[in-house]
């Protein structure tokens, strides 16, 4: 099937996953608005003139500026209900049935806010808007390299307590260059001890060797974006060999300067050299785009096609960390609504 007008519509109508989506990162200006507007402060035109300029990035320092100014925003546990039902609202909308959504808790408990009562709003919202209809969704607990090993192995606890919450897993996100993947490596043991399932960021900003870190010293399920490990031919084989899936994030790529363009995306070559790719949103509201938005710069400006970009989308529910029988049902769903849109498998 060709790639033409109309496109983005037809993969809304097919049900979707996301693996790769940061709670912070999904904060619209309207929800700020909203947060103002809950603790009495100016939500008016100004008001909205003023927020918008956190979602204009002309680079990746900029793009972190920006972020933490939006977390800044965040002022009590129960802005996080608020945002969890944005959240859950927007993907429904676009047709998400499932996704795992990474949240930075320790940048709000550091401020004072208490743990409990972040996740008692951020769990209690995602489950009443599943029981209403909403996707499911669940979390893992995203931590900042560059506060250290001890950080990490805090957040590690933190996860393994929360887990009446939804939270099923640890990340590591920040910089990549700071502190060293060999002192990460107990608490990512530990994560696997208690359970947790688990993922880093490597190879979005710095090299393949964050990469090979990743799934060498720190043995994750996954890699958060990863795709700088095209510059390594022997790093391309192992990752097709050990099938460790890499959580693709094309339009953040190009808007952070990791990629200068789109023809110079890698994902075709990564998955030319039989890397598991999947297709996620990272950061929607700060990027502007929704995960059918994503599928379709797959199938247009990365020439996949629909039946290519059909493709990643599903191996992205296929490496999703959801209950087997809830993952069987979503890839029959998916198959058959691709069916009746002649595209897919």
């Amino acid at each position: 099937m060709s790639v033409k007008s109309g496109v983005t519509d037809l993969f809304a109508s097919i049900p979707k996953a996301e693996i790769h989506l940061h709670l912070e990162g999904s904060v619209d200006v309207d929800t700020l608005l909203m947060l103002r507007g809950r603790r009495g402060e100016p939500a008016g035109p100004e008001a909205r003139r003023d927020l918008s300029r956190l979602y204009r990035h002309g680079d990746f320092p900029g793009f972190l500026r920006n972020y933490r100014a939006l977390c800044a925003e965040i002022g009590c546990p129960d802005d996080f209900g608020v945002i969890i039902e944005a959240l859950s609202r927007r993907l429904e909308q676009d047709n998400v049935r499932y996704a795992e959504v990474m949240c930075s808790p320790m940048i709000f408990t550091r401020r004072g806010l208490p743990l409990d009562e972040i996740m008692d709003a951020v769990g209690g919202g995602a489950r009443r808007r599943e029981r209403e209809g909403g996707p499911v969704l669940r979390f893992l607990f995203d931590g900042v390299r560059q506060w250290g090993a001890g950080a990490l192995e805090e957040l590690v606890q933190m996860a393994a307590a929360s887990r009446r919450h939804g939270v099923i897993g640890i990340g590591i996100g920040g910089d990549e260059t700071a502190c060293p993947a060999r002192d990460l490596a107990a608490s990512f043991r530990e994560a696997r001890r208690l359970g947790l399932r688990t993922t880093a960021h490597a190879g979005e900003f710095d090299g393949p060797r964050s990469v090979w870190e990743a799934i060498d010293m720190l043995d994750v399920d996954r890699v958060g974006h990863g795709i700088r490990a095209v510059e390594d031919p022997v790093l391309l084989s192992a990752l097709a060999r050990r099938q460790v899936p890499l959580e693709c994030c094309p339009t953040s790529n190009l808007a952070t300067g990791v990629v200068r363009s789109w023809s110079s995306h890698p994902i075709v070559t990564l998955r030319e050299a039989g890397v598991r790719v999947t297709v996620n949103s990272d950061d929607p509201a700060l990027f502007g785009i929704t995960l059918s938005g994503e599928w379709n710069v797959l199938a247009g400006r990365l020439g996949l096609g629909a039946d290519g970009a059909y493709e990643v989308g599903r191996s992205t529910a296929d490496c999703s960390f959801m209950d087997e029988n809830l993952k069987q049902g979503l890839l029959g769903e998916m198959d058959r609504a691709a069916a009746l849109s002649g595209i897919g498998r």
